[in-house]
C-alpha cells in the first residue's frame, strides 16, 4: 500500500470534492457558537461549578482548603475555578460570565490545535475540517447543556488534542516533538483533574498501538508526560494539602465512596441506554467498520471515558457526558460517510438515510435533555433578595443543589464550611442499605457527629441570614437538627419565612 492509498484509507470523513460553496464554510460552525452563547442564558446555571467558584473566591480570600472548606475532591477541582474567579476580580466581570468565557475559549483552542494535528498528520485533507469542526463544536458546546464547565466537560476540551495525536500514531506515524509535549501536557491535566480519566488515555493508546501494530502509541512521549505530572501532583497534595490525606479522605472513604446507585439500575438509566442506541446506530450504519479507524478510535476513548462513570457508579448525568459525547461524533461521522458517497444511488438507501438521521437526532436531543437534567430554585431568589441584601446563607440539605448556585444568585454569602450535609445523608443511605458491624457503625456515628458540631458552630460563629432546609420523605432534616442540644438551640433563632419548591426559608429572628 503506497502512501495516498494508507491516507485515504485513515482519512476521517471521505468529504469529495464539490463545487465552491456560495456561503463561508465556517458559518455552521458559527452558527453552533452563537447558539451555544444564547444556551448558556437559557439552561439552568451549575451546581458543581457554582460551589467550585464558590471555593475558589473562599482559597482566594485566605480561607484553608479541608480546614475552612471542606470538599470531596483533590485541590485541582478548586483551583480550576481559581483562574475564572481571579481573572474575573481583575477584570470586574462576575465570575460566571469569565468561566464560561474561559471555557469557550479552550474549546476553540482545542478545535485548532486538534484541527493542525490532524491535517499535519494527514488523517484529514483539505475541505474535511470544516464539517469535523462543526460536529465536535456541536458535542462540546450545545450537548453539555446544564453540564457546562463541570469537570467531565473541561477534560473532554483536554481530552481532543491527545486524541488527535493517538489517530497520528494509529496511522504509523509520529507527531512533532513539540505536540507530543504539549497534547502531554494537556493529558496530564486532564488525569490531575479527576485521576479515573487516565483510563480514556489507556483505552486510546492501546486501540492506535493495536491499529499502528506498535508498541509505540502506549510508551509514547505525551504518556510519559501525563503520567510523571499526575505523580509529581499526588506529591504536592500530600505535602501542601495533608488534611485532604489524614482528615478528608478517610471521611471519603466512609460515606461518599460507598454510596452508589445499584448497578441494575445504572444499566437502565438513561446514560447507558444512550449510548448503547449510539453504538446500535453505528453499528447499523458501518457494521465491522465501526471497528477500525477513525470509528474505532472514538468509540475506544469512549469506552475508556465510560470506566470511571460505572466505577463511581452515581448515575449522575455529567459523569456520562465524555463517552456519550465521543460516541455522538462517532455516529454524526458514520452518517456522513455512509451517505455522503451515496451519489447516482441516492433514492434507493433515501429511506434507510432519513432512518438513520431520525434515530441520531434522537439521540442527540435525548443526551441533550439528560444533560440538562437540574433542580432549579431561582423561583426563590426574588423573596430572599427581598428578606434581605447580601444575605449570609446555609442549607440544611443532602443536595448541594439547594444552596448553589442560589446563594450566587442572590449576591450572597455561604457561611457554611461544606456544600451541604453530604456527610450525614451518606451516613444515613448506608445505614439503611447496609449490614454494618460496630467499627463500621461507630465510624459512620463520628462522622455524622462530627458534620452536626460543624454545622452548629457555622450557625453560631456566621450567623446566616437564612437557612434554607430541604423537605423531603426521605429525611427529617428538622428533626435531625432538632435532636441535638446545642443544634437545636441554634435552630430555636430561626423562624419561618416560607416555603417553595420544597425548600422551607427560614430567616434569623433578629436580622433586618
Amino acid at each position: 500500500m503506497d502512501a495516498r492509498q494508507r491516507r485515504t484509507r485513515m482519512t476521517l470523513l471521505a468529504v469529495p470534492s464539490s463545487p465552491p460553496l456560495t456561503l463561508p464554510r465556517w458559518l455552521p460552525l458559527a452558527a453552533v457558537f452563537v447558539l451555544a452563547v444564547v444556551l448558556r442564558h437559557v439552561v439552568v446555571a451549575n451546581s458543581d461549578v457554582s460551589w467550585g467558584l464558590t471555593m475558589a473566591e473562599k482559597w482566594l480570600d485566605g480561607q484553608r482548603l479541608y480546614v475552612d472548606v471542606i470538599e470531596v475532591n483533590p485541590p485541582a477541582t478548586v483551583f480550576l475555578y481559581v483562574v475564572p474567579v481571579a481573572f474575573g476580580r481583575l477584570l470586574g466581570l462576575p465570575a460566571e460570565i469569565m468561566c464560561d468565557a474561559l471555557v469557550f475559549a479552550a474549546i476553540g483552542l482545542s478545535l485548532w490545535l486538534g484541527n493542525h494535528i490532524l491535517r499535519r498528520g494527514g488523517v484529514i485533507v483539505r475541505g474535511e475540517q470544516w464539517p469535523l469542526l462543526t460536529v465536535v463544536g456541536a458535542v462540546l458546546m450545545i450537548i453539555p447543556a446544564q453540564s457546562f464547565g463541570e469537570r467531565e466537560h473541561i477534560a473532554l476540551i483536554l481530552f481532543l488534542p491527545p486524541l488527535a495525536v493517538a489517530a497520528v500514531r494509529a496511522k504509523g506515524d509520529e507527531p512533532e516533538t513539540c505536540t507530543a509535549i504539549v497534547v502531554g501536557i494537556a493529558a496530564a491535566i486532564l488525569t490531575i483533574i479527576k485521576p479515573h480519566f487516565a483510563a480514556a488515555i489507556v483505552f486510546t493508546a492501546g486501540a492506535a498501538a493495536f491499529w499502528a501494530r506498535s508498541w509505540r502509541p502506549l510508551l509514547a512521549l505525551e504518556n510519559w508526560i501525563a503520567a510523571v505530572l499526575l505523580a509529581a501532583y499526588g506529591v504536592v497534595v500530600v505535602v501542601a494539602f495533608p488534611q485532604f490525606v489524614s482528615d478528608v479522605l478517610p471521611l471519603l472513604l466512609d460515606v461518599y465512596v460507598p454510596v452508589k446507585v445499584p448497578f441494575a439500575k445504572l444499566l437502565v438509566f438513561f446514560a447507558t441506554p444512550i449510548w448503547v442506541a449510539a453504538l446500535l446506530t453505528i453499528w447499523w450504519l458501518k457494521r465491522g467498520a465501526m471497528v477500525k479507524p477513525p470509528f474505532g478510535l472514538l468509540l475506544a476513548a469512549s469506552a475508556g471515558f465510560s470506566v470511571p462513570y460505572y466505577v463511581q457508579q452515581k448515575a449522575w448525568a455529567y459523569h456520562s457526558y465524555p463517552m456519550i459525547a465521543l460516541a455522538l461524533i462517532a455516529l454524526v461521522l458514520a452518517f456522513l460517510d455512509r451517505w455522503h458517497r451515496a451519489g447516482a444511488d441516492a433514492a434507493v438507501g433515501r429511506p434507510q438515510r432519513l432512518a438513520s438521521a431520525l434515530v441520531g437526532a434522537i439521540i442527540a436531543g435525548v443526551s441533550f435533555f439528560w444533560m440538562d437534567f437540574a433542580v432549579d430554585y431561582s423561583a426563590l431568589v426574588g423573596p430572599i433578595r427581598a428578606l434581605t441584601p447580601h444575605p449570609k446563607i446555609l442549607a440544611l440539605s443532602a443536595d448541594l443543589a439547594t444552596g448553589h448556585p442560589l446563594t450566587r444568585q442572590v449576591e450572597g454569602t455561604w457561611v457554611s464550611r461544606v456544600s451541604a450535609q453530604w456527610i450525614t445523608a451518606g451516613v444515613h443511605l448506608r445505614r439503611m442499605s447496609e449490614t454494618l458491624d460496630p467499627a463500621a457503625d461507630a465510624r459512620l456515628e463520628a462522622d455524622a457527629a462530627r458534620d452536626r458540631a460543624m454545622l452548629t458552630e457555622d450557625i453560631a460563629l456566621n450567623r446566616p441570614d437564612v437557612i434554607l432546609v430541604q423537605l423531603t420523605n426521605r429525611f427529617d432534616w428538622l428533626a435531625w437538627a432538632r435532636s441535638d442540644p446545642a443544634l437545636a438551640a441554634q435552630m430555636a433563632l430561626y423562624h419561618p419565612y416560607m416555603t417553595l419548591d420544597n425548600v422551607l426559608v427560614l430567616r434569623r429572628a433578629d436580622s433586618s
